[in-house]
């Protein structure tokens, strides 16, 4: 499947408080963040049904500006989250099956996924939904 489509970037009207609120947080990759790099890794870690925490994977692309608006959140959701949830980033430039896989077609892209199974799916920066989905799926 091809993914020609990847080219849009999809965000919610982002309000000044996100836009604050985004640039207080560094932006470099967290150590709570792991980096998926190719269908075969995000099968045996996302997928995999042994472990109960809820995963959340960020579909992002280095180009896109809503991507790096919410990076930093992202990154701050992972720390606050550590105990109930894993967290994973997958540049779909660099693995672009994983994204075909998953039938992302927009960035960024947010899939919530437990027991092996996608539980929810929040398309674009919106830090909000993103919230609700984690505080609803640790419980």
């Amino acid at each position: 499947m091809m993914l020609g489509s990847l080219t849009r970037c999809r965000t919610a009207v982002p309000s000044q408080m996100f836009i604050r609120a985004a640039t207080r947080f560094n932006s470099t990759t967290s150590s709570n963040v792991q980096l998926i790099e190719s269908l075969n890794d995000f099968k045996k870690t996302v997928v995999d049904k042994s472990n109960e925490k809820l995963k959340m994977v960020d579909f992002y692309a280095t180009w896109c500006g809503p991507c790096k608006a919410i990076s930093p959140m992202v990154e701050k959701w992972a720390d606050e989250y550590k105990e109930s949830a894993d967290f994973y980033k997958i540049d779909v430039d660099q693995a672009p099956e994983v994204a075909g896989f998953c039938g992302v077609s927009a960035m960024p892209t947010f899939l919530f996924v437990k027991d092996g199974k996608i539980v929810s799916k929040v398309v674009g920066a919106n830090p909000k939904n993103i919230k609700r989905d984690l505080d609803l799926f640790t419980k």
